[in-house]
């Protein structure tokens, strides 16, 4: 497996995953209305705008030609000095097989050596396989909100050496 920066040929794939992910992982934790609008062009224009600051970061990870997931980051808007974990999907196939534990340790990696003291991650509350993840990663529970939709969880990992395991 390979991870590697996304680039404006990725869009497609990440957009088509971002969709799919959504409807297949929030349809009975985000309301209805909210997937109404959850549609390839509307999922395209916004990964082409996130791809194209220059302050943000996606990575994708392939095996022999094909796209199996993605991490979304930036800086976090709430916190000084943490990197935000915005977006993680992996294709369902490839799912069980480590893509989401690189993924995190290639945005862990990338934050600890740009300087960041810690990273966050925000879940929808009742996401609890992607929330088990995180935290057998080092991530623990920073605190409870209300999110636009859902009640959610942010997450936060307070030591980014434990990716510098990995380089």
């Amino acid at each position: 497996m390979k991870i590697r920066p996304a680039n404006e040929r990725d869009i497609k794939s990440i957009a088509s995953l971002y969709v799919n992910n959504h409807r297949a992982t929030y349809k009975n934790l985000l309301p209805a209305e909210y997937f109404e609008n959850l549609t390839e062009a509307y999922a395209e224009s916004k990964w082409q705008a996130y791809i194209a600051d220059k302050s943000n970061r996606v990575w994708v990870a392939e095996a022999d030609g094909f796209f199996l997931g993605f991490a979304a980051s930036m800086p976090d808007e709430e916190l000084t000095d943490v990197w935000y974990l915005d977006s993680l999907h992996v294709c369902q196939k490839a799912r069980g097989r480590g893509v989401g534990t690189a993924l995190i340790k290639a945005v862990g990696r990338y934050a600890l050596e740009s300087g960041f003291e810690k990273m966050s991650i925000c879940i929808v509350r009742g996401n609890d396989k992607a929330g088990g993840l995180y935290r057998r990663l080092g991530a623990r529970h920073y605190k409870d909100f209300e999110g636009k939709l859902s009640h959610s969880e942010k997450l936060l990992w307070d030591n980014l050496k434990i990716f510098s395991e990995s380089l």
